[in-house]
Protein backbone atom coordinates (compact mmCIF):
# COMPACT_ATOMS: atom_id res chain seq x y z
CA UNK A 1 0.00 0.00 0.00
CA UNK A 2 1.16 3.56 -0.83
CA UNK A 3 1.03 6.42 1.39
CA UNK A 4 -0.02 8.14 -0.99
CA UNK A 5 -3.44 11.03 -0.56
CA UNK A 6 -6.70 10.10 -1.82
CA UNK A 7 -7.87 12.31 -4.37
CA UNK A 8 -11.14 14.05 -3.71
CA UNK A 9 -14.04 13.09 -6.37
CA UNK A 10 -14.81 16.49 -7.81
CA UNK A 11 -18.24 17.65 -8.11
CA UNK A 12 -17.99 17.92 -11.73
CA UNK A 13 -21.03 18.34 -13.97
CA UNK A 14 -23.33 17.41 -11.44
CA UNK A 15 -22.47 21.01 -9.74
CA UNK A 16 -23.95 23.14 -13.56
CA UNK A 17 -27.01 20.87 -13.34
CA UNK A 18 -27.50 22.28 -9.65
CA UNK A 19 -27.36 25.43 -9.84
CA UNK A 20 -29.60 25.17 -13.26
CA UNK A 21 -32.34 23.05 -11.13
CA UNK A 22 -32.23 25.63 -8.74
CA UNK A 23 -32.45 28.89 -10.69
CA UNK A 24 -35.11 27.36 -12.53
CA UNK A 25 -37.28 27.05 -10.01
CA UNK A 26 -36.46 30.04 -8.06
CA UNK A 27 -37.25 32.26 -11.65
CA UNK A 28 -39.88 30.36 -12.22
CA UNK A 29 -41.27 30.69 -8.69
CA UNK A 30 -40.75 34.75 -9.33
CA UNK A 31 -42.50 34.44 -12.31
CA UNK A 32 -45.82 33.09 -11.36
CA UNK A 33 -45.77 35.43 -7.94
CA UNK A 34 -45.20 38.54 -9.92
CA UNK A 35 -45.88 38.51 -13.40
CA UNK A 36 -49.87 38.46 -14.27
CA UNK A 37 -50.46 35.07 -15.95
CA UNK A 38 -52.26 35.32 -19.58
CA UNK A 39 -54.51 33.20 -21.61
CA UNK A 40 -55.18 29.58 -20.33
CA UNK A 41 -53.05 26.96 -21.49
CA UNK A 42 -54.72 23.66 -23.34
CA UNK A 43 -55.30 20.64 -20.47
CA UNK A 44 -52.00 18.78 -21.46
CA UNK A 45 -49.78 22.05 -21.68
CA UNK A 46 -50.99 22.99 -17.48
CA UNK A 47 -50.14 19.20 -16.61
CA UNK A 48 -47.21 19.39 -18.84
CA UNK A 49 -45.98 22.10 -16.83
CA UNK A 50 -47.01 20.91 -13.43
CA UNK A 51 -45.21 17.82 -14.14
CA UNK A 52 -41.95 19.55 -15.12
CA UNK A 53 -42.15 21.87 -11.78
CA UNK A 54 -42.33 18.78 -9.79
CA UNK A 55 -39.55 17.11 -11.47
CA UNK A 56 -36.96 19.64 -11.01
CA UNK A 57 -37.84 19.26 -7.39
CA UNK A 58 -37.44 16.01 -7.11
CA UNK A 59 -34.10 16.60 -9.31
CA UNK A 60 -32.87 19.29 -7.11
CA UNK A 61 -32.96 16.69 -4.32
CA UNK A 62 -31.31 13.81 -6.21
CA UNK A 63 -28.75 16.86 -7.56
CA UNK A 64 -27.97 18.00 -3.97
CA UNK A 65 -27.35 14.10 -2.09
CA UNK A 66 -25.06 13.64 -5.05
CA UNK A 67 -23.01 16.43 -5.12
CA UNK A 68 -22.85 16.84 -1.30
CA UNK A 69 -21.70 13.29 -1.55
CA UNK A 70 -18.90 14.57 -3.77
CA UNK A 71 -17.75 18.06 -2.65
CA UNK A 72 -15.42 17.77 0.24
CA UNK A 73 -15.81 18.91 3.53
CA UNK A 74 -14.26 22.32 2.88
CA UNK A 75 -15.48 23.52 -0.50
CA UNK A 76 -16.21 27.01 -0.71
CA UNK A 77 -19.62 25.82 -2.86
CA UNK A 78 -21.57 23.55 0.00
CA UNK A 79 -22.70 26.60 1.80
CA UNK A 80 -23.82 28.42 -1.58
CA UNK A 81 -25.15 24.71 -2.30
CA UNK A 82 -26.96 24.50 0.68
CA UNK A 83 -28.54 28.07 0.62
CA UNK A 84 -29.60 27.47 -3.07
CA UNK A 85 -31.13 24.03 -1.91
CA UNK A 86 -33.28 25.76 0.64
CA UNK A 87 -34.38 28.63 -1.99
CA UNK A 88 -35.44 26.24 -4.62
CA UNK A 89 -37.20 23.76 -2.40
CA UNK A 90 -38.99 26.66 -0.81
CA UNK A 91 -40.20 27.74 -4.67
CA UNK A 92 -40.81 24.63 -5.65
CA UNK A 93 -43.60 24.08 -3.08
CA UNK A 94 -44.42 27.28 -3.61
CA UNK A 95 -44.90 26.77 -7.56
CA UNK A 96 -47.73 23.90 -6.28
CA UNK A 97 -49.31 25.85 -4.16
CA UNK A 98 -49.97 28.63 -6.26
CA UNK A 99 -51.98 26.30 -8.31
CA UNK A 100 -54.27 25.61 -5.84
CA UNK A 101 -55.25 29.35 -4.69
CA UNK A 102 -57.99 29.41 -8.00
CA UNK A 103 -59.19 28.39 -11.43
CA UNK A 104 -57.26 30.84 -13.01
CA UNK A 105 -53.81 29.85 -10.63
CA UNK A 106 -54.82 26.44 -11.67
CA UNK A 107 -54.57 26.48 -15.25
CA UNK A 108 -51.91 29.31 -15.71
CA UNK A 109 -49.59 28.53 -12.40
CA UNK A 110 -49.79 32.54 -11.87
CA UNK A 111 -51.44 34.03 -8.75
CA UNK A 112 -52.74 36.77 -10.29
CA UNK A 113 -54.54 37.42 -13.96
CA UNK A 114 -53.45 39.28 -16.46
CA UNK A 115 -56.53 39.05 -18.33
Amino acid sequence: MSNAPQATQQPGSIWYFFLFFCAYLILRFLSGLFIPGGEWPLSPAHYLSMAVDLGLLLGVFGARSQLFAKLPEMDTRRPIAGILFVAAVISGVGLLLIRFTSDQAWWTGHLRDGL
